[in-house]
C-alpha cells in the first residue's frame, strides 16, 4: 500500500502539529511512511529554500513562482516517486497547490500557467489525499509573528486572507481529493481524529 497525502494551508495552521500526530498513528499501526517538507528535504531543494525563506532577499514573484516548482521537481523525483515505489505512504508538508494559493491567488498570477507549469513539475504525481487546514488568517498570523518570520511568512494578514480564499477554491475545483478541515476553536486531537476518518477510509477503500 503506497500513496500521497499532502497537507496544505497558509501558515501559522497548524500543519506540523496534525503531520506529527498522523505519523505517530502511521508508526503505532507499523505502517510505512515519509514525511517531506516544501521546499526542502533533497540537497537542492533545501538550497532554494534558504533562497526563497531569506528575508535578505527581494525576489519577483515570477523567479519565486519557478524557484519553488525547481524545489517541488527535484523533491518528486528523489524523494516522493522512489519512496511510493517502495511502498511507503508518503506524507508531504505543502504540495503543488501551495504554490496555486500562494502565487496564483496571493500573488496574483496567471492560474493557469501556473497550473500547467505545476503539472509538469510534479510528473503527474497526484496526492490521494489532500487536507486543507482553515484557521481566521488572524489566528493564524498570531501563531507565526512573535516568531523569527522568514520571507513569506512576513507578508502579513491581508496576504494570508487571500491565500485562504484561494484554497477554498481549489477545494471546490477538486472535491473529491481535498477535504477542507475547519480547524476554528478546535482541540488538536479533535482535527486529528477528522484526519484519520478519511485516511482509514481510504486505505480500507485500496485494501478492497
Amino acid at each position: 500500500m503506497s500513496f500521497l497525502i499532502s497537507f496544505e494551508g497558509i501558515d501559522g495552521c497548524g500543519k506540523t502539529t496534525q503531520i506529527d500526530l498522523l505519523a505517530d498513528k502511521l508508526e503505532s499501526k507499523k505502517i510505512d511512511y515519509l514525511v517531506l517538507r516544501e521546499p526542502g528535504d533533497t540537497s537542492i531543494s533545501n538550497k532554494i529554500r534558504e533562497m526563497l525563506l531569506n528575508n535578505d532577499n527581494s525576489i519577483c514573484s515570477e523567479s519565486e513562482t519557478f524557484l519553488f516548482l525547481a524545489a517541488r521537481s527535484q523533491l518528486v523525483r528523489e524523494k516522493i516517486i522512489p519512496s511510493i515505489k517502495k511502498g511507503k505512504i508518503v506524507i508531504c508538508d505543502r504540495y503543488y497547490d501551495s504554490t496555486l494559493a500562494y502565487q496564483g491567488y496571493g500573488r496574483g498570477l496567471d492560474k493557469n500557467i501556473i497550473n500547467n507549469l505545476n503539472i509538469f513539475a510534479i510528473n503527474n504525481i497526484i496526492p490521494a489525499i489532500t487536507f486543507i487546514l482553515d484557521v481566521n488568517a488572524e489566528v493564524a498570523y498570531s501563531r507565526i509573528s512573535g516568531n523569527n518570520v522568514d520571507r513569506m511568512e512576513s507578508e502579513g494578514i491581508s496576504f494570508l486572507e487571500k491565500v485562504s480564499k484561494g484554497y477554498k477554491q481549489i477545494a471546490k475545483s477538486n472535491e473529491e481529493r481535498c477535504n477542507i478541515i475547519n480547524c476554528k476553536n478546535k482541540d488538536k486531537f479533535i482535527i486529528h481524529d477528522e484526519i484519520m476518518i478519511k485516511v482509514n477510509n481510504y486505505i480500507q477503500k485500496e485494501i478492497l
